[in-house]
């Protein structure tokens, strides 16, 4: 079997740099051609009479030759891919080749058996010859055949080298077909020089046709350039092995039925393609041994994996061809990943041995792969890592644009969990806590406050501004875990707490009595989103009216910046199962809650209040599609991300915005391989788009430490100012009263507040008419008695309620309709109908508004 000569392909590091100035100059003069052609032109214009004859005989046979051999196949017909000229020589001889297959083959089926011989007795004796123990062998064919393939490598890969070093510009497509007119131009300067000196011309012509023949040498000599040799052709083919997927793999009974091949690519040792399936089944269906029993490879020499970007129809192939297991040490693994490397370019190296396994680092190359196409289900095939999790046990962390560090832990040093210690939640001068210890054994930070360079309150203390935070995880998944340690540590720094419970109270029920303000109902999450609004409004009045110093001690007026203490605590606004409050837009408290957290993140982060959310999906798409959720979306992109256990094996598929993970995310399982859960197992984002897989602190009664600590609550002058503003801020002052009731009860009592609010509201409030007073003509009596209730309807406009009252009256059934007869925007006019058919004033029956009763009824 022939072998094919490597390419070594062109990089930066080994490309020849591009010679300028004098170098280049000098570098052209080492051209043999050059010296050829200046050679035979300067010895055409001094030679004359029989020399001149026989040279111009010589060179005009020369390029004769050159032009047959440049249009007529041969040895010398050689281009990368297209046979070598040592294969021609060693395999082209048909008949010989022929002649010793037939030799060998007639030589293995010859019958060795000797007959029996007479002996002295007359009788038959056995005979045994000298060489009957090896041609009687059973494997002796095999054998044999080995040996001779063995010896025809050799002989081939001689004749190779000899090639190569006898011919060193082989490789320079020179052998390619030429057409007679490319041959005419290329050899018919060598005719022509030599002829020219037939001609009597002056001494100047002779060094031109010098000078012209100097030119050509070193331009043939040059030209063409290197040839990129091509992918050489494999014994078997590529369409062995596209029958032997459709055999093995494709079939009905196969792992991957309807499925194909595409962009397949067969080098001297491997083999590259696409998997491309047709039906329901994911591409990554099929395994290693699947494949290594079609293509009959070891299974290491296998490699099956998807990019982000690529579909799940579609996978990446990639096969070794020629397996080197034998000369490999397997504990090596810079020579194993070198031998079965899925990365074109990339190095293994710093492997070194853990507590909890192996490390090792990868130098990806500077072109093709980049960190973000590692896997680990790439890694773990092409090191043949043991067990069916194996690739659950790695873990990534990039370090650099082309440096990326491999972790195989065969044990998780999280699964024995992260006690809680309130010690590491206090806050450091960057605004960080600790809530638990990721899976490289380094603290786990979250970031409750970023500091404003070079802006002080008066009393020196650093400006800073609240952090929104965004996290998802089903039930169990330890959400809750790290809510209430992050409850404990705004205790211990002095934040005020705000939490709604979307599970109506069972997520945190042991909290009720512990917080400033905890609600249960969807109703009173909107209420507290907006009495957080109102908050934000009361510090920025006050805020403007203070004065703030720079770092070089300047005093300056009107204060832009949160400063803790001076004079408002910072604050933290929670919200749980988010998605489950707005899921239903058609309830009143959606709108109103939407606006009020998309308010919260735009502008409240320099008053000291922080938005934090917790979702049961990855998914931002989740929390609705209006303008408000727009501006949430962006708000939580921001800032800290925690992403835990969902029921969706996808975990990295979500929609993040420019927070989604670069790197794949393996899904984290409800078990650890000891038995233990994993709750409280998740990825932080580090600032960036890595995640890192971390463990958050645990304690089974949280709720006792926190009792032990002081309760952050709002100043009196916030709490008079937000019940000023809104029903929501009476709702805040009066939340002793409903913590102990349920959800229901709580919304009710919730509702009722609001509206007795409103009434009295409405009662309180002073109209004011700036318009001037009319002329009142003589003898007009203005008794009191005498005036009608229509006269004061000038005055006193009907209100929205009314207005649409009366147009159903008149005859108007649909918003569209009521829109048209009162003018009114049509949501005014929904908002309007829902209001009255809750007071029950209107009734819709069929999609059309009807009267139930009169307004003053």
């Amino acid at each position: 079997m022939a072998t094919t000569t490597p390419t070594q392909e062109e990089t930066e590091e080994t490309a020849p740099q591009e010679l300028t100035g004098l170098r280049a100059r000098m570098a052209q003069m080492h051209n043999p051609g050059l010296y050829v052609g200046s050679g035979l032109g300067i010895a055409s214009g001094w030679l004359s009479g029989d020399p001149l004859l026989y040279t111009t005989l010589g060179t005009t046979g020369v390029a004769a030759g050159w032009a047959a051999l440049g249009m007529h196949p041969g040895p010398w017909r050689w281009l990368p891919g297209q046979g070598e000229p040592w294969d021609w020589m060693t395999r082209s001889s048909r008949r010989g080749y022929r002649r010793r297959v037939r030799r060998m083959r007639r030589r293995l089926g010859l019958d060795h058996a000797y007959g029996p011989a007479v002996g002295s007795d007359g009788l038959l004796v056995p005979t045994i010859g000298i060489a009957d123990g090896w041609r009687h062998h059973d494997d002796r064919a095999a054998l044999v055949r080995a040996a001779k393939a063995d010896a025809y490598r050799k002989r081939s890969a001689a004749l190779r080298a000899i090639w190569a070093k006898g011919l060193p510009d082989w490789e320079r497509g020179w052998w390619r077909r030429y057409s007679p007119t490319e041959m005419a131009l290329r050899a018919g300067p060598l005719a022509v020089i030599p002829a020219s000196s037939y001609i009597d011309v002056p001494w100047w012509a002779r060094l031109l046709v010098a000078s012209t023949a100097a030119t050509w040498g070193a331009r043939m000599w040059a030209l063409p350039d290197s040839a990129s040799p091509a992918a050489a052709e494999h014994p078997d083919g590529i369409d062995w092995y596209l029958a032997r997927w459709d055999e093995w793999i494709a079939c009905d009974q196969g792992p991957l039925p309807a499925s194909h091949l595409a962009d397949v690519r067969l080098d001297e040792d491997r083999l590259t393609a696409i998997i491309v399936s047709t039906t329901a089944r994911p591409a990554l269906g099929v395994g290693q041994d699947a494949v290594s029993i079609a293509f009959e490879v070891p299974p290491r020499g296998v490699n099956i994996y998807r990019p982000d970007d690529m579909p799940a129809s579609r996978a990446k192939l990639t096969v070794k061809l020629r397996n080197r297991t034998g000369e490999l040490d397997m504990d090596d693994l810079s020579a194993v990943w070198e031998e079965y490397n899925p990365y074109h370019g990339s190095e293994l190296y710093d492997a070194e041995e853990t507590e909890f396994g192996r490390r090792f680092k990868l130098l990806m190359p500077r072109r093709g792969s980049s960190v973000a196409d590692v896997q680990p289900l790439a890694i773990a095939q092409a090191l043949d890592m043991d067990g069916e999790d194996a690739v659950s046990h790695l873990h990534l962390r990039v370090i650099d644009a082309r440096r990326i560090e491999v972790n195989e832990m065969s044990i998780n040093p999280l699964q024995d969990g992260v006690p809680l210690d309130p010690q590491q939640l206090a806050m450091d001068e960057r605004g960080y806590v600790t809530v638990g210890k990721d899976i490289y054994g380094d603290p786990s930070r979250w970031r409750l406050m970023i500091p404003n360079e070079g802006k002080f309150g008066l009393t020196g203390q650093q400006g800073m501004s609240a952090v929104h935070s965004f996290s998802s995880g089903t039930t169990g998944s330890g959400k809750s875990s790290l809510e209430e340690t992050l409850l404990i540590a705004q205790m211990i720094n002095g934040i005020v707490g705000w939490l709604a419970d979307g599970k109506y109270g069972a997520g945190f029920a042991s909290w009720t009595h512990v917080l400033d303000w905890m609600v249960k109902s969807h109703y009173g999450a909107m209420l507290m989103g907006q009495a957080g609004v109102d908050v934000g409004k009361f510090r920025f009045s006050t805020q403007m009216k203070m004065q703030w110093q720079d770092a070089d001690g300047y005093i300056m007026d009107g204060r832009s910046f949160f400063v803790p203490g001076e004079p408002f605590a910072p604050m933290q606004v929670t919200w749980d199962e988010f998605n489950e409050m707005v899921m239903d837009p058609l309830k009143d408290h959606v709108n109103p809650l939407l606006g009020s957290v998309s308010n919260l993140g735009r502008q409240t982060r320099s008053a000291g209040i922080g938005a934090r959310v917790y979702v049961q999906i990855p998914n931002l798409d989740s929390i609705g599609t209006n303008k408000h959720a727009n501006a949430i979306r962006d708000m939580l992109q921001s800032g800290n991300i925690a992403l835990f256990r969902t029921a969706r094996a996808d975990v990295d598929v979500m929609s993040l915005g420019s927070r989604t993970p670069k790197f794949r995310l393996e899904p984290i399982p409800e078990k650890f391989p000891n038995g233990a859960g994993t709750g409280g197992l998740g990825y932080i984002a580090d600032g960036s788009d890595q995640y890192t897989q971390s463990r958050m602190m645990f304690h089974p009664n949280p709720v006792r430490i926190a009792r032990e600590l002081p309760r952050p609550t709002l100043t009196q002058a916030e709490a008079d100012a937000i019940a000023d503003m809104s029903p929501a801020g009476i709702a805040y002052l009066r939340r002793d009263e409903y913590r102990h009731m349920d959800a229901g009860e709580e919304e009710q009592f919730l509702r009722d507040l609001v509206k007795q609010e409103q009434e009295k509201r409405c009662k309180n409030t002073t109209v004011v008419d700036l318009a001037p007073v009319p002329a009142i003509p003589a003898g007009v009596n203005l008794d009191a008695e005498d005036l009608e209730d229509e006269d004061l309807d000038a005055l006193v406009p009907p209100s929205r309620s009314e207005l649409v009252w009366h147009a159903v009256d008149r005859g108007a059934r649909r918003n569209k309709q009521i829109a048209e007869v009162t003018s009114l925007k049509p949501p005014n006019v929904a908002n309007a109908t829902r209001r009255l058919e809750r007071l029950g004033k209107l009734t819709q029956i069929d999609r059309d508004w009807h009267t139930v009763e009169r307004l003053d009824a």
